[in-house]
């Protein structure tokens, strides 16, 4: 009997966690693990997808859960716990307080899942990648952070609204670190229906564009009140999918670079990257103009800076 992929979601009870387990319910892309510090969410969340199956075509198994044991095994580990941003707040803010939870999640994680593909998802993303490596000691491939498919998705999407076409003829990447002034949208090499960027928008629509890019978590979060979860969930379970399915996708995460960018090694930026499943089986290096390789730059030395407080505080 051919074994089912296992895909456990730490942080389930929260909006991020329960949008990736619905996403990934709705594609059956294995038997779903949903571990929260509060089994009665979890369980209710678990609960109230499983009874809208009937109408949206899906039969899942789902476990629910406070015990971290029951992941044992798992193929992938979606973590998605930690303290969701408040109007105003940076992403950095957050580092003190989420680098102690990812801390715990990723010695159970390491504990029973050593084999497992680790998604990161807890802000600030870059520096909650290297705590999780440092916890684990898995090998880069697999710990990955879910930061460019979510500015990628925007970058795409505000590329779409601008000129008022389709957003699947728009081919646009986001790199650097998931934070609002140090994501990279690369507009040398975006296109819509293979026509450059800069042949449809002007130099002040293009800036338009990747400003409102850069806002794009903060513009959400003053709107809400609290961080997006419905763009996140569904890029999560495009590499959860990537990976299960063995697909291959190329797809813009973070990993730890070792040299590629000229960036130092040890440091955890968003890059393309090609997801099977083994993980980020592959990195790749692609052409930037010189703004861009400025902004890359800049980004790894904010990076640094955050960095070396989310080690401090674990």
């Amino acid at each position: 009997m051919l074994k089912r992929p296992k895909i456990t979601v730490v942080g389930a009870g929260g909006n991020v966690g329960a949008s990736v387990i619905q996403w990934c319910a709705q594609k059956e892309l294995g038997d779903l693990v949903l571990i929260d510090l509060k089994p009665n969410v979890a369980q209710g969340r678990a609960l109230d997808l499983a009874q809208g199956g009937a109408f949206a075509g899906f039969n899942a198994s789902f476990t629910s859960t406070d015990d971290s044991s029951l992941m044992q095994d798992s193929d992938v580990v979606v973590v998605t716990a930690g303290v969701p941003r408040k109007p105003g707040q940076t992403r950095e803010e957050l580092v003190g307080i989420n680098a102690g939870i990812v801390k715990t999640v990723c010695e159970n994680i390491k504990k029973y899942a050593p084999n497992c593909v680790l998604i990161l998802v807890s802000n600030p993303l870059d520096a909650m990648l290297t705590v999780a490596q440092k916890v684990t000691s898995f090998p880069r491939e697999r710990v990955i952070g879910m930061s460019g498919v979510l500015d990628s998705s925007r970058f795409r999407s505000n590329i779409a609204r601008a000129l008022n076409v389709h957003i699947k003829d728009v081919s646009a990447i986001v790199i650097g670190a998931h934070t609002d002034k140090d994501m990279v949208p690369v507009t040398s090499t975006a296109t819509v229906g293979g026509v450059p960027l800069n042949k449809l928008l002007n130099a002040e629509q293009i800036a338009d564009v990747v400003s409102r890019t850069k806002r794009g978590g903060a513009e959400l979060t003053e709107l809400i009140g609290t961080s997006a979860w419905v763009a996140p969930g569904f890029g999560v379970t495009a590499m959860v999918e990537s990976i299960v399915l063995n697909q291959g996708r190329i797809l813009p995460c973070s990993v730890e670079l070792k040299g590629e960018y000229e960036i130092s090694e040890g440091a955890c930026l968003c890059v393309p990257v090609k997801l099977t499943n083994k993980g980020a089986e592959k990195v790749f290096e692609i052409d930037l103009s010189s703004d861009e390789k400025a902004a890359l730059k800049a980004a790894h030395t904010a990076y640094l800076e955050v960095r070396k407080i989310a080690l401090n505080s674990i």
